[in-house]
């Protein structure tokens, strides 16, 4: 057991330790499956770039898993992960499969795929894995929803109108986002408010140093 840290951010040396090999086995994997997908790494990477930012309003433990989320979010894209076809389920299976169980439920349900697995008649498949609600799956996806597709990070507003412009009316995906819009509007709001917060606090600790 590694020794304790200072008193009032009591973790011990394992734990970091842990939480680092995550988020580094999670980038080789990344790396591995989506590096040849092009853009899709490009956008996979910015998410992880936004998460680092967003993380520092997190405690390391969180930080860490938003990462690592962030590598994972796309894996499923991954044609060798590819079983469903809905990427969120076929990433989040694999995970599973590699004892990543809490990753696993975060990738599974990033920013509101249960509307996608619906209309994809896959909502029991994902029902598999427990939907956690937090700041941290807030904060997700507010990574993946403010990062366009070649990697530039934009407004939600922009994303939604990219979505759009590329999927038609018909299109489940379009559809999807349209049902899942004001649930992602408030995961944003409320992930910018804690930024906000965070802000305002260092601001406040720096100002009385």
């Amino acid at each position: 057991m590694g020794e304790l840290v200072a008193a009032g951010n009591r973790k011990d040396e394992s734990t970091i330790t842990t939480d680092a090999a995550t988020t580094k086995w999670a980038e080789d994997q990344a790396a591995s499956l989506l590096s040849p997908l092009g853009e899709r790494w490009l956008h996979t990477k910015s998410v992880v770039e936004r998460a680092r930012q967003v993380g520092r309003a997190f405690n390391e433990k969180d930080r860490a898993l938003l990462i690592a989320a962030a590598y994972m979010h796309d894996v499923g894209y991954a044609p060798a992960l590819s079983k469903t076809g809905f990427h969120p389920l076929d990433g989040a299976n694999y995970l599973l499969q590699q004892g990543q169980t809490r990753l696993a439920s975060l990738v599974a349900h990033h920013s509101e795929a249960q509307y996608e697995a619906e209309l994809r008649g896959l909502s029991n498949d994902l029902s598999k894995f427990p939907r956690e609600q937090s700041t941290l799956t807030n904060a997700l996806t507010y990574c993946d929803m403010t990062t366009g597709t070649t990697g530039l990070q934009v407004s939600f507003e922009a994303r939604l109108a990219d979505i759009f412009q590329r999927f038609d009316k018909t299109h489940i995906v379009n559809q999807a986002i349209h049902e899942a819009k004001p649930r992602l509007a408030e995961a944003i709001k409320k992930t910018e408010e804690k930024l906000h917060s965070h802000r305002s606090i260092s601001k406040k600790i720096k100002d009385n140093t």
